[in-house]
């Protein structure tokens, strides 16, 4: 007989059992479970009330998605896989949950006339009348190609080049704009001055050197060098007079020769030349103070120019100290030389001038506190040229600084200026639609463009994407797994093949992008090597060889700001500051917009700004404009928005909202590069902590328009083609001592609990650095305290004592202490 009892109970499905409520346990746990029942029983409408009138976003549109591309998002009818899933990750839109952008549309009057050329050659005047040498006025008319001085050439000259008459040659400080022809306004008058000393018959080049040169950078410096060999090469008579004429009186000899002494290159060459004797000297600061300390056979004696081309870059490179030991040291060399020849020891011939003292030029944009303080230090009663229209006196400077003219740095008038506010998400597709818009309006002609980056890895990010991100690669699916193993091998393979540790070759001849063809890709910045440097500066610089060339005749430089200063590169037609400068406000602004419109050329300056960022370009134009208190820049410098729809469509074409679909498929090959190897990847998260670190750098004077808070992570990732932001910035900050030893000891107990290892808190190197010394410190600290405590001072001496180190005397020193006691 069974004896079991079967109860088969059947309840009601429309009343279900209530949960009871929860009692026992924490506070906190029963007020979440209370909180969730609340929201459970109240109706949709109830809910949606209130966060409707709290906060509106925008809906999100539907996306229209490549099958080839990304996953579906609808549910699959597909058996699934019998591995362990794969975790989806999720691709946010580039045109959604973007704030809103309000672009002021440009007025009428913000489209100034054309005005004449601020830095163009004048009419009014030729180098013959200014009183330069017939031989220097014919090689810049018929080898250079240069006819008509500029303003500030018109200025410098006759100041500068040696007077008739026993009048003191006098020191100068040269204030002039970019582009202006600067370089001429000092080398010319140093040759004027030299070349005559050819005919003396005791002149060669193993007189040693008898001018000096100084910029602030490698490529500045060999680009001077580039100009002085030029002038060097003129003919030494004119060209009617003969070679055997024996009435030709005051023959030249061919002895100047001009030297480069910069960082980097083989000091045992420079010395060999220096021995032979370098009448004219291109360095920059280091180099040459190393040379005049270790180097005897550099023979600087008989100096008599020393220029300081750039001296505000000068000083904020730190080379003030640099720079005064050179002076220093060029001083002392010429006391040991005039001694030398009054004691008789020198094996020179006489007939020197030893009374005539050296001339100093100063060359600066900006007269800022520190080039004041330079030019106090370097200049003897000096004269204060600046780029005129017309002829008037110069005026010396005084030791007064509040007497100094008000500086007054503008870029040049035919430059046209403009900016586009872009969101976070959308800087990289704006960049490459912006480069194609640029490129793509000379219809084949040569076009160069700049653009200037916050930070080195930030440049080397952007080249190797451009270099290496493919539109008809292997695709990637939306979790970054490879959707075909054969196809995703070969498309490995193609981008192996173009990645920058492959290309040698290509980093100084340059790189092709496929979003912008016919176009060659640079990239400079000052951790390259200085024979790389100065190969990429040729390669970019030179001119195509005949106007009809297309393949390959447009060119792109990314760099830092170490291009920003006195290179000129000719036909330069744009420059793109994707990050604006960090250091030198507007000041390094102007700078670096000069690289193009130059010599009274056009040219083109695009800003690309982020959302929080548009109060810059008034405030940047405010101080062009010098507030108004200069009086004739007033009105004069203008900032065009454009918007970024604009910029996009003109860039990437299509009809209606077409450009949208083609800017998502360029981030989404981007971000496929990005995904395919752990290499790009850690260079792209390499760029995006510079670009993070360098926008904490702004100066406190601009921390309302530029602060990191303003920044949302997650879209300055997209920025960066990365998918989420890196997890060393979003989810770990820097914690104090305690906040380490209590994660410490937490670790180490769940480590004893559940036999796992930490989780590793990754800091900046700085950070750890400064957290390891602190624990050495204090380490160091007790083991010096339990010293001294083993220690007693008897006569004036510490003396160790019997004790312990905590002070705890043993049964014989108590025992002694009762008996004598």
């Amino acid at each position: 007989m069974d004896d079991d009892i079967v109860l088969n109970i059947d309840l009601d499905s429309k009343s279900p059992l209530k949960k009871k409520p929860q009692k026992g346990g924490r506070w906190v746990d029963r007020l979440k479970v209370k909180r969730a029942v609340k929201r459970k029983a109240q109706t949709p409408t109830e809910v949606a009330e209130p966060t409707s009138q709290i906060h509106t976003r925008p809906t999100k549109r539907l996306r229209k998605t490549d099958p080839n591309v990304l996953e579906s998002t609808e549910p699959s009818s597909a058996p699934a896989h019998s591995g362990p899933s794969r975790s989806t990750q999720f691709i946010s839109s580039l045109f959604t949950s973007n704030p809103k952008i309000d672009v002021p549309k440009p007025e009428k009057s913000m489209h100034k006339p054309l005005s004449k050329p601020s830095n163009a050659p004048l009419d009014t005047s030729i180098f013959s009348g200014l009183g330069l040498n017939p031989l220097l006025v014919s090689h810049l008319t018929s080898k250079m190609n240069i006819i008509k001085p500029t303003a500030i050439q018109k200025s410098a000259l006759p100041s500068l080049l040696p007077q008739s008459d026993d009048s003191e040659e006098r020191d100068a400080f040269i204030q002039c704009q970019t582009g202006s022809g600067k370089t001429l306004a000092y080398l010319l008058p140093i040759i004027h001055d030299l070349l005559p000393l050819g005919s003396l018959s005791y002149i060669d080049r193993s007189i040693g050197t008898l001018a000096i040169i100084i910029a602030p950078t490698r490529e500045l410096a060999k680009q001077i060098s580039d100009v002085l060999e030029s002038l060097l090469k003129l003919r030494l008579r004119a060209e009617d007079e003969s070679a055997d004429d024996p009435n030709t009186t005051n023959r030249l000899t061919r002895w100047l020769v001009s030297g480069l002494l910069i960082g980097g290159e083989n000091r045992t060459h420079e010395k060999a030349r220096l021995r032979k004797g370098l009448p004219i000297l291109v360095a920059t600061p280091g180099r040459l103070l190393d040379h005049l300390q270790n180097t005897s056979s550099f023979n600087v004696g008989k100096c008599r120019w020393l220029v300081l081309d750039e001296a505000d870059r000068l000083m904020e490179l730190g080379f003030e100290e640099t720079i005064s030991d050179i002076l220093k040291g060029l001083e002392g060399r010429r006391r040991l030389a005039k001694k030398a020849i009054e004691e008789g020891k020198s094996m020179e011939v006489g007939g020197w001038d030893w009374e005539r003292r050296r001339r100093t030029v100063l060359c600066s944009a900006t007269m800022r506190e520190n080039v004041q303080k330079l030019a106090g230090t370097a200049l003897i009663d000096p004269l204060f040229i600046k780029a005129v229209e017309i002829d008037e006196e110069q005026e010396p400077i005084t030791s007064n600084p509040s007497t100094q003219p008000s500086e007054r740095f503008t870029p040049p008038s035919q430059l046209t200026q403009k900016y586009v506010v872009a969101p976070l998400k959308l800087r990289l597709v704006t960049l490459v639609a912006l480069l194609r818009s640029l490129v793509g309006q000379r219809h084949g002609q040569s076009t160069k463009i700049i653009v200037f980056f916050s930070s080195t890895d930030s440049v080397d990010f952007h080249w190797s994407l451009l270099a290496g991100a493919s539109m008809n690669g292997g695709r990637m699916s939306a979790d970054g797994d490879d959707t075909n193993d054969e196809d995703n091998a070969e498309h490995e393979g193609n981008q192996k093949s173009k990645l920058p540790r492959n290309q040698g070759k290509s980093e100084v001849n340059g790189v092709e992008c496929p979003l912008l063809p016919g176009t060659s890709i640079y990239r400079l910045h000052g951790y390259l090597s200085t024979k790389a440097r100065l190969s990429i500066v040729k390669n970019f610089a030179e001119a195509p060889t005949s106007p009809d060339v297309t393949a390959t005749s447009s060119s792109i430089l990314l760099c830092t700001s170490v291009a920003s200063r006195g290179l000129d590169l000719p036909f330069v037609r744009a420059v793109v500051q994707y990050d604006l400068p960090t250091e030198g406000g507007v000041t390094e602004y102007v700078h670096r917009v000069g690289r193009t419109a130059r010599a009274g050329k056009g040219g083109e300056a695009w800003s690309i700004l982020a959302p929080s960022e548009t109060l810059w370009a008034q405030w940047a134009q405010d101080k062009m404009e010098d507030g108004g208190k200069s009086g004739g820049n007033k009105g004069n410098v203008s900032l065009t928005p454009i918007g970024i729809d604009d910029v996009l469509r003109s860039g990437f074409g299509g009809k209606g909202q077409e450009y949208e679909d083609r800017a998502t498929e360029v981030q989404l090959a981007f971000e496929r590069w990005v995904l395919c190897e752990k290499e790009n990847s850690e260079i792209a998260r390499k760029a995006y902590l510079s670009h993070m670190r360098a926008y904490a750098t702004h100066p406190s004077s601009e921390k309302h328009i530029f602060h990191i808070r303003h920044l949302h992570l997650g879209h300055l990732a997209k920025a960066f083609a990365l998918r989420e932001a890196p997890k060393s910035i979003t989810g770990v900050a820097t914690v104090g001592r305690k906040t380490q030893q209590k994660k410490d000891v937490h670790s180490s107990g769940t480590r004893s609990a559940t036999n796992k290892k930490p989780v590793k808190v990754h800091q900046h190197p700085r950070v750890e650095k400064a957290v390891d010394s602190s624990r050495n410190a204090e380490k160091r600290m007790q083991d010096i305290v339990r010293a001294q405590g083993r220690l007693n001072k008897k006569g004036g001496i510490m003396m160790r004592s019997g004790v312990s180190e905590f002070q705890i005397a043993g049964r014989d020193v108590l025992e002694k202490l009762v008996h004598d006691s």
